[in-house]
């Protein structure tokens, strides 16, 4: 789903939350909003690749971009902060 189909999503109150996931392979961050019936749609660009994002700053930017919800980061990535 590209930006502008989350901002009119989000706007509907359709999305209730976006969840970033740092993705190991590409080392990078994607997003994915989740509706109220626990479904993902990530965010993507015109050609429906997932986007993915060098930091978590940049994936929480772009979830701001699309609208005001709840972000949740994934958990997977914290064990490596330690």
């Amino acid at each position: 789903m590209v930006l502008s189909e989350c901002r009119e999503m989000l706007m509907k109150h359709t999305l209730v939350e976006a969840r970033l996931v740092h993705d190991f392979l590409s080392t990078g961050w994607s997003v994915n909003f989740k509706d109220e019936a626990g479904n993902d749609y990530p965010l993507t660009d015109v050609y429906g690749i997932p986007c993915s994002y060098d930091s978590l700053k940049q994936a929480q930017d772009a979830v701001h971009e699309a609208g005001d919800c709840p972000i949740k980061v994934d958990n997977l990535f914290h064990f490596s902060e330690r």
